[in-house]
């Protein structure tokens, strides 16, 4: 969990991860080598990464879906390292129902993901079912919408 000024930081650099650790301390009326100080835990701990984020319809990639994927038993790890090889995989996770993985895919068209489907998809063995979804709109984004670390802090 994070205290207060790990969270203020947090939140600074998602508004514009460009500004100086001097900007961000006098912002938050602490030193910049406090600020440095904190980044770099924050950084090597995982906890947060600095990184540019693009906006994948910007970059044409208009047509996203849902794809939840059912495998033989004990199999979901081996399907799941086969799927990330491909950049149209944006999402990747391993969970529990029906399904035993989901994932949200990008590709440019429809086309794209039928292609993806019968080169990717159909040639993988231990998948013995998908259910896709299309996604019409999107609500909420991580190019859109920072991640309110403070508030999710909170809830816990």
């Amino acid at each position: 969990m994070l205290d207060e000024l790990a969270q203020e930081i947090v939140k600074e650099l998602q508004e514009d991860a460009r500004q100086s650790f001097r900007e961000i301390g006098r912002k938050l009326k602490v030193s910049e080598g406090t600020v440095r100080n904190r980044v770099r835990s924050l950084v090597t701990s995982n906890t947060m990464k600095i990184s540019a984020l693009p906006n994948p319809g910007k970059l044409g990639l208009n047509f996203m879906c849902v794809v939840c994927i059912e495998v033989k038993v004990g199999t979901a790890e081996n399907v799941e390292q086969k799927l990330i090889k491909s950049p149209n995989v944006y999402y990747l996770c391993g969970c529990t129902g029906t399904y035993d993985i989901i994932g949200v895919f990008l590709f440019h068209a429809p086309a794209e993901f039928d292609e993806f489907v019968k080169n990717v998809i159909a040639k993988i063995p231990e998948i013995t079912r998908t259910s896709t979804f299309v996604v019409m709109h999107v609500s909420r984004s991580p190019w859109e919408h920072n991640l309110d670390v403070a508030a999710l802090s909170k809830s816990l």
